[in-house]
């Protein structure tokens, strides 16, 4: 798989087709009938809730189906009704038989939950976020056959991608050509998409991922004397854990920084991060399910974040988290990570796998200290 897909350069510039986004005050339009909408959306936080709040129109009606876990949004009302029903995959090592046993059966368990729920007929249209290439690449043409189709195409390669690099091509290419119109959280994404897939332009749609205002305007940051470096989410190889702690040791307890994890995942790095914690008093590990009003007090009490990323062809809530907490940022140059920090000056982008660049980027944001109020703004 060709390296030319998974970066941006700074100097791209979105075709035309690819930048018209809907302004915040639309043109009026004639009355319509009111629509019925399903939306797929298993990883549906309860932060995001007022995103599925402002979905519908003033007599339209939407459906949630996200999963039955810690974190879901639950909400049930005249107009937004959310069922977290759908399973989710019990903890495993990664690639394991128990492990492989669990994703299989849960996939196909989520897709015939979403059959049942568009088979009742309710609906008008079907919103399907986190496309799951085994199942969708044959249940998006059943769904397409009864109500209109959206998908929202998060990563358009997976973050692991478990077969020859030739077969996961022709696999993603099959199952975009299903996908109805496409929605995508940054125009990087959809170009390439565009590009590597040769979809259509015209059914690539841009509408940039949203922040939630955890922070009010005039709540300014003040610099920490003992500053804080947080690394948040899901442990994954992509995420360039190994990268990073290579980077705490280059700079070493001399920088005078701490380091704090937090989240959960693949069984291998949790265990690199507490040896680690357990090695270096500077730092810190919090691995497990983080509650989203925990999650807001390690924003609050961080003053940088860091998304080291190894491969991305994506865009990151995590990264729009730290925006809405007025977080700056130090980041790759991968996926939509590197545009999206410089369009907003709120972050700092280095060369992914880098350790001596994410290692000077990090004390870099500290020592000019204008630049780092400049990036809480």
């Amino acid at each position: 798989m060709s390296s030319d897909y998974r970066r941006t350069p700074a100097t791209w510039r979105p075709p035309a087709e690819l930048t018209s986004v809907r302004s915040s005050s639309p043109p009026s339009r004639p009355k319509r009938t009111p629509l019925h909408i399903y939306w797929y959306w298993p990883f549906a936080r309860e932060e995001d809730l007022a995103l599925a709040l402002a979905t519908p129109g003033p007599n339209d009606t939407l459906t949630v189906h996200a999963l039955d876990r810690p974190g879901a949004p639950n909400h049930s009302g005249d107009r937004v009704t959310v069922l977290a029903a759908l399973p989710d995959i019990r903890p495993a090592t990664d690639g394991s038989a128990r492990w492989a046993s669990s994703r299989v059966q849960t996939y196909l368990t989520r897709a015939w939950m979403r059959r049942s729920e568009i088979a009742s007929g309710r609906y008008d249209l079907a919103h399907v976020a986190f496309l799951n290439q085994y199942t969708d690449i044959v249940d998006l043409r059943w769904v397409a056959r009864r109500a209109a189709l959206v998908t929202t195409v998060h990563d358009v390669i997976p973050h692991r991608t478990r077969m020859a690099d030739p077969a996961q091509q022709r696999l993603l290419a099959q199952l975009y050509r299903t996908c109805g119109s496409i929605v995508v959280h940054h125009e990087a994404v959809g170009a390439e998409l565009v590009e590597r897939f040769a979809i259509p332009t015209e059914t690539v749609h841009v509408v940039p991922h949203w922040v939630s205002p955890f922070r009010s305007a005039d709540d300014q940051r003040v610099l920490s004397d003992d500053p804080t470096v947080l690394f948040f989410g899901t442990f994954r190889a992509n995420k360039g854990i190994p990268v990073l702690l290579e980077a705490i040791r280059i700079l070493g307890s001399d920088a005078g920084l701490r380091f704090h994890f937090a989240g959960r995942g693949d069984a291998d790095l949790e265990a690199v991060v507490r040896d680690a914690a357990e090695a270096s008093p500077w730092i810190t590990a919090e691995i497990g399910w983080i509650t989203p009003e925990r999650k807001a007090e390690l924003f609050r009490g961080a003053d940088l974040t860091v998304l080291p990323y190894t491969a991305f062809s994506s865009q990151s809530g995590v990264l729009h988290d730290a925006f809405g907490h007025h977080l700056p940022a130090v980041v790759s140059d991968v996926g939509a990570l590197r545009a999206s920090v410089e369009r907003t000056d709120a972050g700092w982008s280095v060369t992914a796998g880098s350790a001596e660049e994410l290692a000077a980027a990090i004390t870099g944001a500290f020592d000019d200290q204008d630049r780092w109020r400049r990036a809480t703004a």
